[in-house]
């Protein structure tokens, strides 16, 4: 019995003895097809049963159909409906089981909805690869601390020889502290009034907003440090107000808002500031005809390295779904993802993968590494910005990585 059949076969055991099972399993190790052995179990003891498959994004409930359809279990795909967590508040049918895929995504208004469909003897299998600990006991206390999780975390997968080990290549990038190539970056540190902008230099930025008309928009314009170093600045204003209980909540709930605008601004640039080495990579990539994904941090940089096979969110799920197809078909060996393709998708036979941007939740990373984990020899590419949140974020998502894996550019 090879390694993934052997833990599938202990989920179905364990769904017999557990109504509410979770099976936290990193990303590649097969929760799919032990969900659908867990639901072809459930009729084979009850033939007429009836349930809901809940997914996060429609490409997902294709990929589960897809799964079924391929693995031959046409009565499971027949007892249940697939659904999103959406539309769960529309179901009125009480369910004999539910599956609840990426249930990181519920929230305490899908929980209400579910509930509704719960009977007094409904199973639930609920998925994901990483759940946090916020979500996990809102989950908890919505289930009366009944859930029985079967935890399998990527390090353990690779003892367990249920994936591939990994080769995590880690590109040092800097800012530059100078004017490269005649380039500025841009802040835009007041809104205009009247549409005219006064540009000034970082350093001189304080004296201008004291001395140019307020209805006068200012930009300010530097090196990549000085444009860090201002996001950053301004993020510590705005967050400060926020929290100063002096000031009256509508105000502070603004400053909060403005916070994490120019965070994500913040964050977008740094993704920017890699396009060079990604471009570099990308073109390694492509002489010697290798398979890989890309995951970027923003629309812009995807146009600027050249790419018209990008699943986004400003393009039609047909769209996203036809260049996934075609990637998996083998028509095409590349594909670039904004802020997409992390979880719920089967891709096939991938390489070499680039993260260009990583996140404060360490779920983000596993999730992307796992992309590549169903080629026998993966190797994804991580770009981390010295002296940066940059460096913050990658050692939260190093905590829990072999660091005999890593290597170091």
């Amino acid at each position: 019995m090879n390694p993934k059949t052997k833990i599938q076969s202990k989920a179905v055991k364990l769904s017999v003895v557990h109504r509410f099972l979770c099976l936290e399993w990193s990303t590649g190790t097969g929760k799919t097809l032990a969900a659908v052995k867990i639901v072809d179990n459930i009729l084979k003891n009850n033939p007429n049963a009836k349930g809901y498959l809940v997914c996060k994004e429609s490409t997902h409930k294709k990929n589960w159909l897809d799964d079924i359809k391929k693995h031959k279990k046409s009565k499971v795909a027949n007892a249940m409906k697939t659904i999103l967590y959406a539309s769960l508040k529309n179901q009125k049918n009480k369910a004999d089981f539910v599956v609840l895929d990426e249930c990181h995504a519920l929230t305490p208004l899908r929980l209400k909805a579910l509930k509704k469909v719960l009977g007094r003897n409904t199973k639930v299998v609920l998925l994901s690869a990483t759940i946090s600990d916020d979500k996990k006991r809102m989950i908890n206390e919505f289930f009366n601390n009944r859930i029985n999780y079967n935890t399998i975390s990527l390090n353990k997968a690779f003892d367990l020889n249920l994936l591939p080990k990994p080769s995590l290549i880690v590109h040092k990038v800097y800012l530059n502290k100078n004017i490269v190539r005649g380039k500025f970056w841009e802040y835009k540190a007041r809104k205009s009034k009247n549409g005219i902008f006064k540009h000034c230099k970082h350093e001189d930025l304080f004296i201008t907003m004291k001395s140019v008309p307020k209805e006068i928009g200012i930009i300010a314009q530097g090196t990549e440090q000085e444009h860090y170093d201002a996001l950053t600045k301004q993020m510590s204003y705005y967050q400060g107000l926020s929290e100063d209980m002096k000031i009256p909540y509508p105000i502070r709930t603004g400053c909060r808002n403005k916070f994490l605008n120019i965070a994500s601004q913040r964050k977008k640039f740094i993704a920017e500031v890699k396009t060079q080495t990604v471009k570099d990579l990308v073109k390694e990539f492509r002489l010697d005809n290798t398979r890989f994904i890309c995951f970027t941090g923003s629309i812009k940089q995807v146009k600027e390295l050249g790419s018209i096979s990008a699943v986004h969110s400003k393009n039609k799920n047909e769209v996203n779904q036809n260049l996934i197809d075609c990637f998996n078909s083998l028509e095409c060996s590349e594909l670039f993802a904004v802020n997409m393709l992390r979880e719920g998708v089967n891709l096939t036979n991938i390489e070499r993968g680039i993260i260009t941007q990583l996140d404060s939740g360490i779920g983000s990373f596993f999730q992307m590494l796992g992309r590549c984990l169903r080629h026998e020899f993966p190797e994804m590419h991580l770009l981390v910005v010295q002296d940066t949140q940059d460096v913050v974020y990658f050692n939260k998502s190093m905590n829990n990585f072999n660091e005999e894996f890593i290597t170091w550019r």
